[in-house]
Parts: C-alpha cells; structure tokens; sequence
C-alpha cells in the first residue's frame, strides 16, 4: 500500500481491486486468500519494473522518493503534534513549515512529512499532542514496544490530558479498546511509564479551545457549522487552574501529579525565549513616494475609463 501510495498518486483508493485494476492485474476472486495474494505478488513485481524506471534500486531511495512526493503525502494517515518556537530561529522555521503545509502539502487540511519538520527542527519543541497524535494513536492500536520506542524517540515530550478530554471515546464504535474511565487513565499512566523509560519529559496539558466552561457554545456552534454529528457533545476543553489540574492527575499520585502538572510544564516554558510572533522591525519595503505614485495611478485610470472631471458618483 505504501508503494502504492507513492507510484500511483492519482488514485483516490488503495484497495487490492483498484491498485489491480489500476496495473491491469487480474483479480477474478476476490477476497479469495489464494486469488488475492496471487494478485499482490503480481503488483509487487509491477511496482518493482517501475522503481527501476526510476533508477530506484534500494528502499532508502524509495523513502527518499516518497519524501519528495507531495501527492503521496497528501494521501497518508495523519496525526496531531505540538510544535513550539523557542527563539528566533525556531520562528522562521515554523512559518516555514506553516507555509508548506497548506501550499505543497495541504489535502482537506494542512499536514507536513516528518521528513520537513526534522529538516526545520532548529529552534523548535516537538510534543505528542492529543488522542490524535502518533502515541496515542500506536496505543490503542496495540503497536509492539520496538514501535512505541521509536515514536517516542521523535518527540521532545509527551502529552497527557484530563479524562473528560477523550471519555468521548468510550461510547464510540471507533476505538473498541476504551470502554471505562480507568481504560484511559491506564493509557495516561503507559505515556508516563513511557516518559520515564525514554527519559522524556510528560506534560499535563487542557487542550485548550476556550477559556471558560460555558464557551462551549461558541465551539459547538462552528463544528455544527462544519457537519460534525456530535457536536453537542462538547468535551470539557477548558483552561484549568493549576488546582483543579492537580485534581485530575491525582490518581498519578501527588507527587507525579505534581511533576506533569507544574514542574515539567516550567521546564518547557523556561526553554522559550521572549520572542515576537513577527520580526520587531517587519522589514515592510519602502518605495520612494509610493503613495502619490499609487494615487496617481488610480487617478489616471479613473479618468481613462470614465473621463475628467471624474462623475460625482465615481
């Protein structure tokens, strides 16, 4: 799939029948076990023909293939991550990645290939983010421990939050492996358990969508907007005191309550650097006489299309 993926980017599907249909492999029975891996063989060695037309004879060329294609990246999963600037430098590169993001990569929303976020790392945080982030995500998916390292591994700390945030998922068809609360304060305490064999700071965070509890009306009112069906069941996605943020994280026990909630959280305040969010000095261009030279360019089109003296109502 993930050739696939890469090779045919103008298909909108990658199911066996289409990416066979798409090769001109039979597949007569499908969902047949023999019919099927006899087809997938078929377009394995296909894909295989069209990386050597490409001079691709090595999977870190294909990987490197992959990263270069926008349009295989516009069709891979995505995943939610923090990313914060720390100084001047991470600035620059955040906008960069920004700018990439909705104008070569953007797909229904802006995403970015890790490949360019590594690439414009300096000077930036990289945290895990929410349910919809990568770990979250390997863990209700059961991904191996060798997996779990290696996602773990890319960020610069985890994210933890309060149960309302994701209790959204006990009642979902979705996620069959949350079905109580202690499921996902269990899935709190692996990121922990995580954070503390990689040596990786874990951070209780709101998820902040709006200051006050009773603002979920506003947040309410733009996701029915967009067609969301549980958009009446707002998750409590307030700013929470340090008090009531202790609270949550109790069952951690205080003293690691105390670590993600307001020790961990300074330490990655403390690496930010008081920064603009533009340059001071905003380096507009200067253009001698710009703004007569402007009038006078409108001023004389306005006389070329309806004369002078121009009518009262032009």
């Amino acid at each position: 799939m993930a050739l696939a993926r890469v090779l045919l980017p103008s298909l909108t599907k990658y199911k066996l029948d289409v990416v066979a249909k798409a090769l001109g492999v039979s597949l007569e029975n499908h969902h047949r076990a023999v019919d099927d891996a006899a087809a997938t063989a078929e377009i394995f060695v296909k894909f295989v023909e069209m990386l050597k037309e490409r001079d691709i004879t090595t999977l870190k060329g294909v990987n490197r293939f992959g990263d270069l294609n926008p349009d295989a990246i516009r069709k891979l999963p995505t995943y939610h991550v923090i990313i914060l600037a720390k100084n001047d430098i991470g600035r620059v590169n955040l906008y960069t990645l920004v700018s990439e993001s909705h104008l070569t990569y953007y797909a229904r929303r802006p995403r970015i290939p890790k490949s360019l976020l590594n690439q414009y790392r300096e000077g930036l945080i990289v945290g895990s983010a929410c349910e919809a982030g990568e770990l979250y995500r390997a863990l209700l998916d059961g991904k191996s421990e060798e997996r779990l390292a290696k996602i773990v591994d890319f960020y610069d700390y985890l994210e933890i939050q309060p149960l309302g945030n994701n209790e959204f998922m006990i009642a979902s068809d979705k996620v069959s492996s949350v079905n109580s609360m202690e499921d996902i304060r269990d899935l709190n305490r692996k990121i922990v358990r995580l954070g503390e064999q990689f040596n990786k700071p874990v951070v209780g965070t709101c998820d902040v969508h709006f200051m006050d509890p009773e603002d979920e009306v506003y947040r309410r009112i733009i996701m029915a907007g967009k067609g969301f069906d549980d958009a009446d069941n707002q998750a409590p996605l307030y700013l929470r005191t340090t008090e009531e943020m202790l609270e949550e994280f109790s069952y951690l026990g205080s003293e690691k309550a105390h670590e993600v909630v307001i020790t961990n959280t300074n330490k990655i305040a403390d690496m930010i650097e008081k920064i603009s969010p533009v340059r001071p000095d905003k380096c507009p261009p200067v253009i001698e006489n710009s703004d007569e030279t402007l009038r006078n360019i409108c001023y004389e089109k306005a006389y070329s299309m309806y004369g002078n003296p121009l009518p009262e109502i032009v």
